[in-house]
C-alpha cells in the first residue's frame, strides 16, 4: 500500500516552480501593495519608543549582508531579517488576514528583503517569494483555525512557515528542499498569547521576529541538505497532534484559478488591534450618520466574537500598546475626537482623562451568534444609548481594507504618508517609487532594498 503524500509536498511543489515574471498583473499590483503597507509598518515602528530595546535585544555588533531600518552598516542576515519584522510589527499597523488569522506580511517582507538585498535578488524572484511566503502562511493559518488562534498567536505559528515559504523561493531550493524547510519551521513553531494575560503586551513584536528567524533557519537547513519532517503537520507526532487540533488539508489546496492568498489580505484602517476594527468601522458609521456629543453618550454597548473578547477587552490599560487591545478606550477615543487615525491617535491618548471617563460607559461582550461567524466574517454591533434615551446602532460583517473593498494605490500612498510622518518627505517618496515599481520591475533588488532600509531614518529625535 503506498503511503499518503504529505500534506505540506504539492504547496512545496508550487513554491518551487513559482515564475514572478509571469504572475497576473493582479497579482503583482498586491505585491506591490504588500510592500507599501509594511514599509509603512517599518517606518512607524522604527519611530516606536519600544525600538530601541528591540535592537539592542536582537541586534548585536558584528558584520554581515542585510540591513535594517534605519542602520546603515550590513548585518548579520538572520538578525536584521528578525529586527525588522519586530519593529514592523509595534505600531499596530500591518496587513491582518480573516481565515488565517494572522499578520502576514511582517513575517514574509523581512525575509524575502533580507535576502533579496544579500543575493541581490532580480525583481522578479523577490516578487516570487513575496507570493510564496503569503500562499503558504496564510494556508497554515487557515488550517490550524481559531481553535488554535484562542492560544496560541498565529503570525509566531503559521508565520514560521510563512518565512520558511519566502526564503526557501528566494534561495532556489527545489521542492524537496522547501518541503524539508517546512519540516524544519514546524517545529519550531511557537507563540502564546499568555502575554496579554501577564500584562506584557510590549512582547508581541518579538513573535514577529521569532518567526522570520525561526523561517530562515528552516530554509538554510533545507539548504545545507539537513532534512526536515515531511509530514509535520499530520504525523502522529506532529503540529496537529501538539495542539491537540483537528484539520482538514483542504486548506492546502495548491491554487489553481484565482485569487491567490496575497489577493485576500486585509490591510488595516485603523492602528489598534485588528479584533476590534469592525466595531471601529460601525462607530464610524453612527458618527458619519448623526452627530454625537461625547458629553450626550450615556452607555455604549459592543458586541463582537469571542476572539474581540479574548484579545481586544482590556478595561484599564496602563501603556499605550495595552490601550490598542482596549475596545473601550478605542470607542471612547473615536467619539470624543470624532475619529480615530494613524495620526492623532498616539501615546498622549493614555493620560486623557475623559477618554477614561467615557470608556468607563462601554461595555464589550461576546454575542455567541457572532462568535459563530468568526472568523469568515470579522462581525461587530455596536449601539450608543444617549442621554435622551435614543438609541443609535450599526452593524457591520467586515472591515474596511477586507478583500472586499480594498484600498487603491493611491489610497495606500495617503495611508502610507499618514504612517510615516516620522519621514522625511523626500525618503517617503523613495519608499513609494519602489514599491510601485516592484510590480512591474526587472532590475536586480540587492542596491535598491538596501536604499529601501536606508530611507527609513525617521526626523532627529522622532518618536511616536
Amino acid at each position: 500500500m503506498t503511503a499518503a503524500a504529505p500534506w505540506l509536498a504539492p504547496l512545496a511543489d508550487w513554491c518551487a516552480s513559482l515564475d514572478g515574471a509571469s504572475l497576473p498583473a493582479a497579482v503583482r499590483g498586491r505585491v506591490r501593495d504588500a510592500a507599501l503597507d509594511w514599509c509603512g509598518a517599518l517606518a512607524a515602528g522604527v519611530a516606536h519608543p519600544l525600538a530601541p530595546r528591540y535592537r539592542a535585544a536582537l541586534m548585536r555588533d558584528g558584520a554581515g549582508a542585510a540591513s535594517s531600518a534605519g542602520d546603515p552598516a550590513g548585518r548579520p542576515l538572520l538578525a536584521a531579517a528578525a529586527l525588522n519584522a519586530a519593529l514592523s510589527h509595534l505600531a499596530e499597523v500591518d496587513d491582518g488576514h480573516r481565515l488565517a488569522i494572522m499578520h502576514p506580511g511582517i513575517t514574509v517582507m523581512p525575509v524575502a528583503l533580507a535576502l533579496a538585498e544579500s543575493l541581490d535578488l532580480p525583481a522578479a524572484d523577490l516578487r516570487a517569494a513575496i507570493v510564496a511566503g503569503y500562499e503558504v502562511g496564510l494556508r497554515v493559518g487557515a488550517l490550524l483555525g481559531k481553535a488554535h488562534y484562542a492560544v496560541c498567536h498565529v503570525t509566531a505559528t503559521a508565520g514560521c512557515f510563512a518565512a520558511a515559504a519566502a526564503a526557501s523561493r528566494a534561495l532556489g531550493l527545489s521542492a524537496e528542499r522547501t518541503l524539508h524547510a517546512f519540516g524544519h519551521a514546524g517545529t519550531q513553531a511557537a507563540g502564546l498569547w499568555q502575554f496579554l494575560d501577564d500584562d506584557a503586551e510590549a512582547a508581541k513584536a518579538f513573535h514577529a521576529a521569532t518567526a522570520v528567524r525561526n523561517g530562515l533557519t528552516a530554509a538554510f537547513l533545507a539548504e545545507s541538505g539537513i532534512p526536515g519532517a515531511v509530514r509535520v503537520l499530520e504525523g502522529p507526532r506532529g503540529l496537529l497532534a501538539a495542539f491537540h487540533l483537528a484539520a482538514d488539508p483542504a486548506h492546502l489546496a495548491v491554487p489553481t484559478q484565482p485569487p491567490l492568498q496575497i489577493e485576500t489580505v486585509t490591510v488595516k484602517s485603523w492602528p489598534t488591534c485588528g479584533q476590534m476594527h469592525s466595531c471601529l468601522d460601525a462607530v464610524r458609521d453612527i458618527l458619519a450618520a448623526a452627530a454625537v456629543a461625547p458629553e450626550n453618550v450615556a452607555a455604549v454597548r459592543v458586541r463582537g466574537p469571542k476572539a474581540q473578547t479574548d484579545i481586544a477587552a482590556r478595561r484599564d490599560p496602563k501603556s499605550f500598546e495595552e490601550a490598542k487591545f482596549s475596545t473601550a478606550f478605542c470607542v471612547a477615543f473615536q467619539l470624543i475626537e470624532g475619529d480615530l487615525t494613524f495620526a492623532n491617535f498616539t501615546a498622549a491618548a493614555l493620560d486623557r482623562a475623559d477618554v477614561r471617563a467615557l470608556a468607563a460607559r462601554v461595555s464589550v461582550a461576546e454575542d455567541p451568534a457572532l462568535t459563530a461567524r468568526f472568523p469568515a466574517e470579522r462581525p461587530a454591533e455596536v449601539e450608543i444609548a444617549l442621554v435622551d434615551g435614543s438609541v443609535l446602532s450599526a452593524a457591520r460583517a467586515f472591515r474596511r481594507g477586507d478583500p472586499e473593498a480594498p484600498w487603491s494605490f493611491p489610497e495606500l500612498i495617503a495611508r502610507f504618508d499618514a504612517i510615516a510622518t516620522a519621514l522625511p518627505k523626500a525618503q517617503r517618496a523613495e519608499v513609494v517609487a519602489w514599491c510601485d515599481a516592484l510590480a512591474d520591475g526587472e532590475t536586480r533588488q540587492g542596491a535598491a532594498v538596501r536604499h529601501v532600509f536606508a530611507n527609513m531614518r525617521p526626523h532627529k529625535g522622532v518618536t511616536q
